[in-house]
């Protein structure tokens, strides 16, 4: 066969000494950024993925899907490093931590494949401090493994479009892909990426020569081996997750809600917020002000093709783009997460660009700029708190002193009334201290004391509280102050004693000897067709208590309001999932 058309890896020197030393210290702060976000109390998408999953049975890991936060093989690894230290964050971490400090090393790596020494080296340090690579590498989900394994595909694939009759490297696609899906479906992004690629690269031109015309060659080999690689890794894929497909159905993972189309003008409507989310993420920690420069020089230095070879930025550009178009759902930053690597590395050849323009290089050293690169941006990184400062996967940093204050304070019967996303929080604490989270869902009905939790770094407020229904002022006391920690408050309110006999009955109007108080919770109006709603947290099926006209009444569990209450618990979950 003949080979000439295939063009080698740009950097395949040996790494000197300087260089080896210097993507030693990028990876060492990198590392000293993410152990120190350890540190940082359990967010909501980890503690609810520790409550539904990763603190149950093995095979509750293997065969439940309910929501996409069950990040099937992270989850069976985080279950595994836990039990080494039970309820101690860092060790459900762990399998999140690991490959999110090798995925520096690692991008160093494709960066000298593709580009350049120099490049590679920038761009290892501008992802060493990365706000979004932190964050995700000290939380307990799959993204830092989905963001690896992209990495590993690239790799993988520049070894294949040079020598495509590497059988052992082929097993390591499938291998690297399969576990990558069974992590998240969301690897289909650098799987197609990568496949595009290797597409490009398989359509080859002929020059003319003695008077015959260019023409086009197809490598059918290159191409025969992808599709057999390609399905080989879906299929494997899909026997891992055979338990939650014979168990819930394959829709369960295919057509969840975070999957399906959503219509056209409200995915319009949402690309704004979701672009200047991903704008400000992928340059922070660095301030707002670097946001446009740092688009500048990746753009300018987005890794064009090497003579001979195809480019993989352009390549990724239009698979993932097309299934970002085709797909239309509810558009996630977090998604991208596996392009932000190539991203820093086309902001390091932006920069190596503008060096050379300027003349000087000569008087700039790659890697010893790199270390100090690497160095500020992780010096900021730690010292502005970004990782466990930003809201992103859900942040209460006060609930383990939450839990602490309510552990001596709370008996059966007690309801602690927590918004999202303090409760995926507290649902953790309260079983690393022994308290019992069916105090969470106590039966707003059956309640004798109601414990309202505030965040106040959030605005969070008593009055607001009251007036999105947290309690029935009729049935309980005004709020008394439980305590006051730095970020939350804590208000108890007890059920009065003659409650019961004035609560509304079933068909007999009551007065309200009190200002009526339109009601919203979650984001959605209480209001319908004139009624005000008391409580919010019923079940459809059950009585709704509702004023009209300033009396109580008691609807029917038929009402129209029911079903407008359905809809908005639906609305409610769905928000839950999406966080």
């Amino acid at each position: 066969m003949d080979d000439s058309h295939r063009i080698g890896a740009t950097s395949v020197a040996p790494v000197d000494r300087v260089e080896f030393v210097a993507i030693l210290a990028i990876t060492v702060l990198a590392a000293a950024c993410r152990v120190a976000a350890l540190r940082q109390p359990m967010r909501y998408d980890e503690a609810v993925a520790w409550a539904e999953f990763i603190g149950r049975s093995w095979w509750t890991i293997l065969s439940e899907y309910p929501n996409p936060n069950n990040h099937v093989f992270f989850s069976l690894l985080a279950k595994g490093t836990s039990s080494i230290a039970p309820f101690h964050p860092w060790a459900i971490r762990l399998p999140a931590v690991i490959p999110g400090i090798a995925i520096v090393p690692a991008t160093w790596l494709v960066g000298r494949r593709l580009a350049d020494r120099s490049t590679a080296l920038l761009g290892a340090a501008l992802a060493a401090g990365s706000m979004s690579l932190v964050l995700f590498s000290a939380n307990a989900r799959g993204h830092s493994l989905v963001v690896l394994g992209g990495l590993a595909l690239v790799l993988l694939g520049d070894r294949l479009r040079v020598h495509p009759a590497r059988t052992a490297d082929w097993v390591w696609f499938v291998l690297v892909s399969a576990f990558g899906l069974w992590t998240a479906p969301l690897m289909v992004y650098p799987i197609g990426a990568v496949s595009l690629w290797l597409l490009m690269g398989a359509v080859r031109r002929h020059p003319a020569s003695e008077g015959a015309p260019s023409r086009w060659a197809f490598d059918r080999a290159l191409v025969s081996r992808l599709v057999v690689a390609d399905v080989a890794a879906l299929a494997l894929a899909w026997l891992l997750y055979l338990p939650i497909i014979a168990n819930v159905g394959l829709a369960a993972i295919t057509s969840n809600k975070l999957v399906l189309p959503v219509p056209w003008p409200e995915f319009a409507r949402l690309l704004p917020p979701f672009l200047f989310e991903l704008v400000t993420t992928w340059t922070a920690p660095l301030p707002p002000l670097f946001a446009l420069p740092m688009f500048a020089l990746a753009l300018a230095g987005a890794m064009p093709a090497r003579r001979g070879a195809p480019s993989f930025a352009s390549a990724a550009i239009v698979s993932c783009l097309a299934l970002f178009l085709t797909s239309h759902a509810k558009p996630f930053v977090r998604v991208w997460l596996f392009f932000l690597p190539f991203f820093v590395l086309a902001v390091g050849r932006g920069v190596m660009l503008l060096v050379a323009r300027l003349r000087l290089r000569a008087r700039v050293d790659a890697a010893l700029g790199a270390v100090m690169l690497a160095a500020a941006v992780s010096a900021v990184a730690m010292a502005t708190h970004a990782a466990e400062g930003t809201d992103e996967t859900g942040r209460f940093a006060a609930a383990p002193e939450v839990t602490t204050l309510l552990a001596p304070v709370l008996r059966p019967g007690d309801r602690v009334l927590a918004v999202i996303p303090l409760n995926g929080p507290l649902l953790y604490y309260f079983g690393a201290q022994g308290v019992d989270t069916a105090l969470l869902n106590t039966p707003r009905e059956s309640m004798a004391r109601a414990f309202i939790v505030l965040d106040t770094e959030r605005g969070h407020t008593l009055g607001a509280a009251l007036g999105a229904g947290f309690i029935d002022t009729v049935l309980f006391t005004p709020p008394s102050l439980v305590g006051r920690i730095p970020g939350a408050e804590v208000w108890r309110s007890d059920r009065r004693p003659s409650a019961d006999a004035r609560a509304p009955r079933s068909g007999t109007p009551v007065s309200l000897h009190q200002p009526r108080i339109p009601l919203r919770r979650a984001g959605v109006a209480a209001a319908h067709r004139g009624f005000h709603l008391v409580d919010l947290a019923r079940r459809a099926g059950d009585p709704l208590h509702a004023l009209l006209g300033g009396e109580v009444v008691v609807l029917d569990a038929h009402a129209d309001v029911a079903v407008a209450l359905d809809r908005a618990a639906q609305r409610r979950r769905d928000l839950a999932v999406a966080r």
